[in-house]
């Protein structure tokens, strides 16, 4: 029998439906009983998603199987499906569902930092657009009829034009050249490598291991707490991670393990890492709470990201309106100045 599933749950319904699951387990009802309860109050498309998965269950297939037919995250079905082989299932989805609905909240306040400066870019081309291809050669055709020379700051407009009339051009050109770089150099190299030659770019740099640095701990951090040992959180990483960069990471540092060395000492040797990630891996391991310590750093580089784009935005936002105030006041005495030639000459 095949059911057709709705669209994709979102990240916080699927961190909501874990961690309620994971309360009722503790509550004495059977993995069953606990997903029918949890569709009684769900929403209607979720309804029948669960309606149709739960097929699964009752023909003896795993609950893995389960969220996997739901279009759960593949990080959390695979983190779920370590608990259910362990015995620790009920525990595992109550930290999923905390661990993943924090991941949304982080990623949401990222997103919202970015949507003013992107509204404001929008803005600002729109109006040079509007500037260049409508008002300027309306005036400037007019004033000619009417034989005015030009004047000085006609013809900064007039460059201002020509410039943002040959902007496409001039992009499509720096675009042609990037992927040509990108495909016949940066492809070839291993994603690790292109990573490293990133953080040497400067102002690219900080943002690059910052970024890194961030998801790696969140990713490595949710893993250990979820029960898992260093080598198989990094072994799950290197199988099922999405992300080329952090599987090539993973298998190196696999390798590195296995021989012996230490994973304070392979951190240390990765530069897209932060400096302070070493001291983090060494503090924890010391102590037992490595999972704990990298979840709660994972949270202060993701606070130090942010105050790196609200320290651009209180850059940028300025600049954006200054722009914008300095083609009002070109256009106004590009028109104004003729026209008061014309009144005079009246």
């Amino acid at each position: 029998m095949k059911f057709e599933r709705s669209r994709r749950w979102k990240g916080r319904e699927q961190a909501r439906f874990l961690a309620e699951l994971g309360d009722l387990l503790d509550n004495g009802l059977s993995l069953y009983e606990g997903i029918e309860f949890s569709m009684l109050h769900s929403k209607m498309n979720h309804q029948e998603d669960i309606k149709g998965s739960l097929v699964l269950l009752k023909e003896g297939h795993s609950f893995r199987d389960f969220l996997e037919w739901l279009s759960f995250e593949q990080e959390l079905v695979g983190l779920v499906s370590y608990g259910e082989q362990n015995g620790q299932l009920s525990s595992t989805l109550k930290e999923a569902g905390r661990i993943w609905q924090k991941k949304c909240e982080d990623r949401t306040k990222l997103k919202n930092l970015l949507v003013y400066p992107v509204f404001l870019f929008l803005f600002t081309f729109g109006l040079l657009q509007l500037f260049t291809t409508y008002l300027f050669p309306r005036f400037s055709q007019m004033y000619d009829d009417y034989g005015l020379g030009s004047n000085p700051f006609m013809e900064v407009a007039g460059f201002i034009s020509h410039l943002v009339r040959f902007s496409p051009v001039l992009l499509a050109l720096v675009f042609l050249l990037l992927s040509v770089i990108h495909h016949y150099y940066l492809k070839k190299l291993p994603q690790l490598k292109r990573e490293i030659l990133f953080v040497k770019i400067p102002y690219i740099r900080r943002y690059r291991r910052l970024s890194i640095t961030y998801y790696f701990s969140i990713q490595l951090g949710s893993l250990l707490q979820g029960g898992l040992s260093v080598l198989d959180a990094l072994d799950f990483m290197k199988s099922q991670d999405p992300k080329l960069l952090v599987r090539e990471l993973t298998g190196q540092m696999m390798e590195r393990l296995k021989a012996g060395d230490t994973l304070e000492h392979i951190s240390q040797d990765i530069p897209v890492f932060k400096d302070d990630f070493v001291r983090i891996i060494s503090h924890g391991q010391k102590n037992g709470l490595l999972g704990e310590e990298l979840l709660y750093y994972s949270r202060l580089v993701l606070k130090e990201i942010e105050g790196m784009t609200e320290k651009a935005l209180k850059v940028i936002q300025p600049l954006m309106f200054g722009l914008v105030a300095l083609l009002v006041i070109l256009l106004y005495l590009a028109i104004l100045m003729p026209m008061i030639s014309l009144m005079n000459s009246i």
